[in-house]
């Protein structure tokens, strides 16, 4: 597994005040193309928080079927991690270890939102879910960062998970 480590803020492990796991399926079907979600006015890959009572694949699963309403079982990974340190994290005036774990999933079968589980903030916010051609896919994140629908910090993250998938699948 790739890991990656991202500390822009200088943060030493003594400034931090505790740490989130996430995680995050590069969904991808017969047709080469990725599933993207948008949330909260930003691209996002498929996943989040770890729970307590999980380990990282239920969470994975729980999560997509959350999201997309598809039901996974073929996980293959995690093939990559990124940590970083954030200050502030999400202005909580908190300074937090971040943790994301990237799954490849190879699936064919189309949201279902007739089975979606939304949280509040997905729920309040317009999410959506698209597929992108994974040969366009940096340039779509690139264009997204250029023209700030996305966010900097998950656009540098998701070109440097793609780069890691491209890296170890598509060689």
């Amino acid at each position: 597994m790739k890991r990656v480590f991202i500390n822009d803020d200088n943060l030493t492990i003594d400034d931090l005040d505790y740490e989130v796991i996430r995680v995050k399926g590069v969904i991808i079907n017969d047709n080469n193309e990725i599933l993207i979600a948008h949330n909260n006015n930003t691209y996002q890959l498929v996943g989040g928080h770890v729970e307590k009572s999980e380990d990282m694949e239920e969470a994975l699963i729980r999560e997509i079927k959350e999201e997309t309403g598809i039901n996974v079982s073929d996980i293959k990974g995690p093939f990559m991690q990124i940590m970083t340190y954030c200050k502030n994290y999400f202005n909580s005036g908190k300074n937090v270890c971040s943790k994301i774990y990237y799954y490849r999933i190879l699936s064919n079968d189309l949201p279902n939102l007739n089975e979606t589980s939304y949280d509040e903030l997905e729920s309040q916010t317009d999410f959506g879910l698209f597929y992108v051609k994974l040969d366009d896919f940096e340039r779509f994140l690139k264009d997204s960062m250029d023209n700030k629908t996305i966010d900097i910090n998950i656009g540098r993250e998701m070109l440097l998970a793609l780069e890691c998938y491209n890296s170890l699948y598509c060689g």
